[in-house]
C-alpha cells in the first residue's frame, strides 16, 4: 500500500491514472444492432443501430427482422473501457420470452466480427401487435480497476488511520495457511462514518489461494474496531460486511464523479467468487417491435363520411394515416410520427415514365390518425404512391406500408364560357382539371324552319356533368350542354327580301369528348330553329395526339 505523502509523485500519477480509467469507463464498449435479412434477390442485408426507446418495424416489403445482437466496438476508447470489466451479462426479454448469455472479456475477440447474437426474432408468440423488448447488461468490475479506485479514496479520504492489521505471511506458493502464520502490517485505513468500524478489506491484495487479501479475518474479528453491528457473527457474513462497505464507497466515487453508459452498483450475490458482493455496471435500452405494420391504413373523408382508401380519390378529400387501435394505444405516444419514419409520395414526372418522390408532412388529427398534407390537385388524373418508409441515412430503406391510388376531380362537373377561366385562375386549378377550362365551338347552324340557309355560328355552351368512382372520367367524354350560340347568315321575310344578320339563339345539346357539340337552338329574334353540330380546335388537339 502507498504512503500518504502530499506533494509525492506517486499520489498524483496515481490520480491520472484514476481519472484516464474512469474516463474510459463512461464510454459505452459495445452497441446494439438489429439485422434484417432479405427477402429478394435484389435486397441486401441491413444492419440497424438500435436506439432507447426505439420503435422498429418486423420486416417491409423486402426484408424480415431476424435477430438482435451486440457488436463490440474496435475503437481505442472502447476497448479501453472494455478492458475495465472482467465479464458481461446481457440478457433480453420479450413477455414470457427471455434469453440469457455471460461473455468473458478474452472470449470477446473469438466471436465472429464481434457480435454475439441476443435473440433470434419469431415474434414472442403473443396476440398484441407490438412486441416490447428489454435488453439488460451487467458489466462486472476487475479487480485492478476496483484497486484503483480504492487508492483513489485513501487519497481523497480525510477520515483514514494508519493501523496494524492482521494478515497470512506470504507462505510458498499452493501451501495452505496455518492459522499461527500471521502478522500484523500497518495499513491506510477509511472509516465508514464516524462511529463505524475501519474498513480492512482491500481490492489490492492478491494470493495464489484467493484468500480475498490475505488478511487474518479470524484474528481480525477479534478487534473491536473492525466490528460491524451485525446479527450473524459468522466470519462469511464479516468479511462480507467488510467488502460491501468499501464497494459502496467506490460506487458513490464513480457515480458521482465520473458519468457512465450505465450507473455502478453494488449487488448481493450467490457466487462465492465475489464474497456474495459484486461490483458492477447496470444499464438497460427498451425498445418496441411492430409485428404487423399491416394495422397501417389510408382512410378518406369525404362529405362527412371517413371510409377507407378506394383506389381513387377526389381532389378535394382529406386522407389520413390512420393506426389500427391496437397498436396506437401500445406505442410509445406519435413515436410512429417521427424520425427515422419517413412518410413519402411517389408521383409521374414527365411522360417518359419516370417519377419522383416528394416528402409528406403529416397533420395532427387525433391521437391514432394524422392528416396527409398533400394538395391532390397537384395530381390530378395521376397515380400515386404512398408510402411509409423506415429509413437510416446511407442505408437501404424498410419500406413497411404501401398504397397507390388515382386522383380524380368527382362528383357535379360544371363549366361556364370565360367565368370558368377566371374562376380557375384565381384558384390556381390544376390545367389537367376538367373544371378549368371551357370550350367554345364553332359551329354549322343547320335550319330547320322555312325560309332559312345554313350558316355558322359560334357556340357558348355551359357543360353539366357528374364524375362517379366507377366512372371518374365521365365529364370528359360527356356533358349536358345548354348553350348561348350567335348565329350568322341571312332568312326571308313576310316581304320576301332577306335579312342578313347575327342573331342570338338560345339551345341545348351535349359535349361529347369536350371537342365536339351537337344542339338544338332557337333565335328568339325571328323564330328561327336550327340543328348545331359544333367542334371545338383546342379541344380536338389533345384528342388527335393521344391516338398518335
Amino acid at each position: 500500500m502507498h504512503e500518504r505523502t502530499g506533494g509525492a509523485v506517486l499520489p498524483r500519477l496515481l490520480a491520472v491514472l484514476c481519472l484516464l480509467s474512469a474516463a474510459s469507463a463512461s464510454a459505452q464498449p459495445y452497441e446494439y444492432l438489429a439485422v434484417y435479412e432479405p427477402m429478394s434477390e435484389t435486397a441486401k442485408p441491413l444492419r440497424l443501430t438500435i436506439s432507447p426507446n426505439g420503435l422498429l418495424p418486423d420486416g417491409g416489403e423486402q426484408h424480415r427482422l431476424d435477430r438482435l445482437v451486440v457488436h463490440f466496438k474496435t475503437d481505442g476508447v472502447s476497448l479501453s473501457a472494455l478492458s475495465l470489466f472482467s465479464r458481461l451479462r446481457f440478457k433480453a426479454e420479450s413477455g414470457p420470452v427471455q434469453a440469457e448469455t455471460e461473455i468473458l472479456k478474452e472470449n470477446i475477440e473469438k466471436l465472429p466480427d464481434r457480435e454475439f447474437v441476443l435473440v433470434r426474432w419469431r415474434g414472442d408468440d403473443r396476440t398484441e401487435p407490438v412486441a416490447n423488448v428489454k435488453i439488460t447488461v451487467e458489466a462486472v468490475y476487475t479487480a485492478e480497476f476496483l484497486c484503483l479506485q480504492e487508492n483513489a479514496l485513501l487519497q481523497g479520504e480525510r477520515n483514514v488511520e494508519r493501523l496494524p492489521v492482521p494478515h497470512f505471511y506470504k507462505s510458498v506458493a499452493g501451501s495452505p495457511h496455518k492459522p499461527s502464520d500471521w502478522s500484523t502490517f500497518k495499513r491506510w485505513l477509511i472509516r465508514d462514518g464516524e462511529t463505524t468500524p475501519l474498513l480492512i478489506y482491500t481490492f489490492c491484495f492478491d494470493s495464489p489461494d484467493k484468500d480475498r487479501g490475505v488478511v487474518a479475518w479470524s484474528e481480525a474479528q477479534k478487534d473491536p474496531r473492525f466490528l460491524f453491528e451485525e446479527k450473524d457473527k459468522s466470519l462469511r457474513a464479516f468479511r462480507q460486511a467488510h467488502k460491501r462497505a468499501l464497494s459502496d464507497r467506490i460506487v458513490r466515487r464513480l457515480n458521482d464523479r465520473f458519468s457512465s453508459f450505465g450507473r455502478s452498483l453494488v449487488s448481493e450475490t450467490s457466487e462465492p467468487d465475489y464474497d456474495n458482493v459484486r461490483v458492477e455496471v447496470k444499464d438497460s435500452l427498451s425498445l418496441a417491435i411492430v409485428k404487423s405494420v399491416g394495422s397501417l391504413l389510408l382512410v378518406e373523408e369525404a362529405g362527412g363520411a371517413v371510409q377507407p382508401l378506394a383506389d381513387l380519390i377526389d381532389q378535394d378529400a382529406e386522407v389520413a394515416l390512420r393506426l389500427g387501435y391496437p397498436h396506437c394505444y401500445q406505442f410509445p405516444y406519435g413515436s410512429i410520427m417521427k424520425s427515422p419514419w419517413v412518410f413519402e409520395l411517389e408521383v409521374p414526372d414527365g411522360k417518359d415514365g419516370k417519377t419522383r418522390k416528394a416528402k409528406v408532412d403529416l397533420g395532427f388529427q387525433d391521437g391514432c390518425t394524422r392528416k396527409l398534407l398533400v394538395p391532390w390537385k397537384d395530381y390530378l388524373n395521376q397515380r400515386v404512391t404512398f408510402r411509409v418508409i423506415y429509413r437510416v441515412p446511407e442505408r437501404a430503406d424498410i419500406v413497411v406500408f404501401n398504397d397507390s391510388f388515382n386522383v380524380y376531380n368527382l362528383g357535379l362537373i360544371t363549366t361556364a364560357p370565360i367565368i370558368t377561366e377566371i374562376v380557375s385562375a384565381a384558384q390556381k386549378a390544376s390545367p389537367r382539371d376538367v373544371e378549368a377550362t371551357s370550350s367554345i365551338p364553332v359551329s354549322f347552324a343547320l335550319p330547320v324552319s322555312p325560309n332559312r340557309s345554313a350558316s355558322v355560328a359560334v357556340t357558348f355552351p355551359f357543360t353539366v356533368s357528374f364524375n362517379t368512382r366507377t366512372f371518374p372520367n365521365l365529364a370528359e367524354y360527356f356533358a349536358v350542354a345548354p348553350s348561348i350560340s350567335l348565329v350568322a347568315g341571312s332568312a326571308s321575310t313576310s316581304s320576301g327580301e332577306e335579312d342578313a344578320n347575327v342573331r342570338l339563339a338560345l339551345g341545348v345539346g351535349v359535349n361529347l369528348a369536350r371537342a365536339f357539340h351537337f344542339g338544338y337552338a332557337w333565335a328568339p329574334s325571328d323564330g328561327g330553329r336550327y340543328v348545331l353540330l359544333g367542334i371545338s380546335i383546342p379541344d380536338l388537339l389533345p384528342l388527335l395526339k393521344k391516338g398518335e
